[in-house]
């Protein structure tokens, strides 16, 4: 019975380690893990309500693989055994327990982290061990060690996994299952999102698959990114084109006598940057057709940004002030825009199978969703139109608190995400969008959590089906001086790029230039760390500049990279 049970766990590769909050969670939550491709689990003994969520689980899926865990003594064995529990699980080995289990028929897998754990477990019969708290323990580095001597022992590591490390363990031959509460996390299962629970599932089970060389070939209608790009293909965006008035230097607006002027907008910040780099571009917006729009046509042109599909219409151009901060005085934005000739755009105006003819990538933000109904309806038009042709869509959900509330915003971009393959976010964005928060982070203060944002990005992947995602990171030590530094999750792995101290000269268009940097590698096939320390350097390269577009080159990227970044004269 022992190797049945626990090959059949080791089938799926994935083993669930859950506390039930409540009997009545009980159920439902098996459930979830069945329609997410697991049939397993692991109900720990540390409450009142775990015995009967086993004995409910057993009665409405008899075949389902239910243990129990924190089994600590031979009369915790008894009563799981009664409640129905197929196998029990220890945090540790002990001797009269794994004697007791052996007795009964009962398969034990006990917590071992040492040689002379090991030795003793194997010596009383075992084959499979659980190697708890793994991560804490050495990890895979560890486990490769101790198969020297012990390589007819298996085992489940448990503690501190998740989908960053889930495919390093599991290719390892000898690791039977993991073990964990990353597919099933306790908020998800007080909340009751199934739904959520059961995508997690899926990934986690995916992962098993890929490190085991099982997985399938995916249908045509849900491939992977058709990463690197077709060579000819553009990057198409669409946004608005604004005309940005700067007082000079660090002035506030009531000092300025003059206003230096420049034109801007998110979208066209990432195409100045990816034109920069060598691609082709093309920007989509609809302006006025007057002199201040062929201005700011013109300087999208010098920077080899296509024009070809701007639409002319309405009466005004957006304008952006913005007052530059320094030290403790935070920078200050006044937006003017409403009623814009964007903001009025018919959604009928827009032929995006004739834009995307040519297209390889797709980019939009936030902003250009927020600004009316209309260009949310734009966007939305344009993610159905680009996934239609199979075109990779990347958003940066760029929250602006002065163009529309965090309601209004969650309510808009939770439809838009859900098309969506890469998204971007800064370290406050996902909380206020998505209502999904990083712990321990407070970005007034410039706490920032890393393992927080990886356990963000996991819940976008889950929760919206978004296949990559990129965070920019930003430790505001004042006005002029932060940390910047940026992570990118590929659906199994989070990757943190090194920590850049930057001293600002203009940082309005760093996130842009991350967003330009993330498409520019994925775009070129990079791996997941080449990506995510091109995409910060990029973004850190962006602070030296003044005005928004990121006007550096792919050599200059590469340089800092690799450990540039003196400031020396480049003679």
């Amino acid at each position: 019975m022992e190797l049945d049970v626990l090959d059949r766990i080791g089938a799926c590769g994935v083993l669930p380690v859950i506390k039930v909050p409540s009997l009545e969670k009980a159920v439902p939550l098996a459930a979830a893990l069945r329609r997410g491709g697991i049939n397993a689990l692991e109900i720990t003994v540390r409450n009142e309500v775990a015995l009967d969520a086993i004995r409910e689980i057993r009665r409405s899926f008899p075949d389902m693989l239910v243990g129990a865990g924190t089994i600590l003594n031979t009369g915790l064995v008894e009563q799981a055994k009664e409640a129905g529990a197929l196998f029990c699980v220890a945090p540790g080995f002990n001797p009269e327990t794994a004697a007791y289990c052996r007795q009964i028929g009962m398969p034990f897998v006990p917590g071992c982290t040492t040689a002379s754990e090991m030795e003793n477990a194997a010596a009383s019969g075992l084959r499979v061990l659980k190697f708890f708290p793994a991560e804490s323990s050495g990890g895979t580095a560890a486990l490769k060690l101790f198969h020297g001597p012990f390589s007819k022992l298996r085992f489940i590591p448990t503690g501190g996994l998740g989908f960053h490390n889930l495919h390093s363990y599991l290719s390892l031959d000898y690791v039977l299952a993991c073990g964990g509460s990353f597919m099933a996390k306790a908020d998800l299962i007080q909340n009751e999102r199934w739904e959520e629970i059961e995508a997690l599932c899926r990934r986690a089970v995916a992962v098993a698959e890929a490190a085991r060389g099982k997985t399938p070939p995916a249908p045509a209608v849900d491939r992977a990114l058709p990463f690197p790009c077709p060579p000819g293909k553009k990057i198409v965006g669409f946004g608005d084109l604004l005309v940005s008035f700067n007082p000079e230097g660090y002035r506030r607006f009531l000092q300025a006598d003059t206003m230096r002027v420049n034109y801007t907008g998110a979208e066209a910040n990432v195409l100045a940057s990816l034109s920069s780099f060598g691609l082709e571009t093309e920007f989509v917006t609809r302006v006025p057709d007057n002199p201040i729009s062929a201005c700011a046509l013109a300087s999208l042109s010098k920077h080899r940004i296509g024009t070809d599909r701007v639409l002319f219409g309405g009466e005004r151009i957006g304008v952006i002030y913005t007052e530059r901060g320094a030290a403790q005085r935070p920078s200050r934005v006044v937006y003017d825009r409403m009623h814009t000739a964007l903001c009025e755009i018919r959604p009928e105006e827009v032929d995006w199978d004739t834009i995307f003819r040519d297209a390889g990538w797709f980019h939009f933000t936030g902003i250009t969703a927020a600004l009316s109904d209309e260009t949310a309806r734009c966007c939305l038009d344009a993610c159905r139109a680009a996934k239609a042709k199979g075109i990779p869509i990347s958003c940066d959900l760029n929250y602006r608190k002065k163009l529309w509330s965090e309601e209004k915003a969650r309510r808009v971009m939770g439809d838009l995400v859900r098309y969506v393959d890469v998204l971007i976010a800064n370290e406050e964005d996902a909380d206020k969008v998505l209502g999904i928060r990083s712990k321990d982070t407070d970005v007034e203060t410039g706490k920032l959590n890393r393992e927080g944002y990886r356990e963000v990005a996991e819940q976008i992947c889950a929760r919206y089906g978004v296949k990559k995602v990129g965070i920019s990171l930003r430790q505001s030590l004042s006005a002029s001086d932060n940390i910047w530094s940026t992570m990118f999750y590929d659906g199994s792995e989070a990757c943190f790029s090194r920590e850049y101290p930057i001293h600002i000269v203009n940082r309005v268009g760093g996130g842009d230039a991350f967003a330009a940097g993330l498409i520019y590698s994925l775009f070129r096939g990079f791996d997941a760390r080449k990506t995510v320390e091109f995409a910060a350097a990029a973004s850190c390269l962006k602070h030296s500049l003044e005005e928004d577009f990121n006007l550096v080159s792919v050599e200059e990227v590469l340089s800092l990279m690799e450990g540039g970044g003196s400031g020396r004269v480049q003679r």
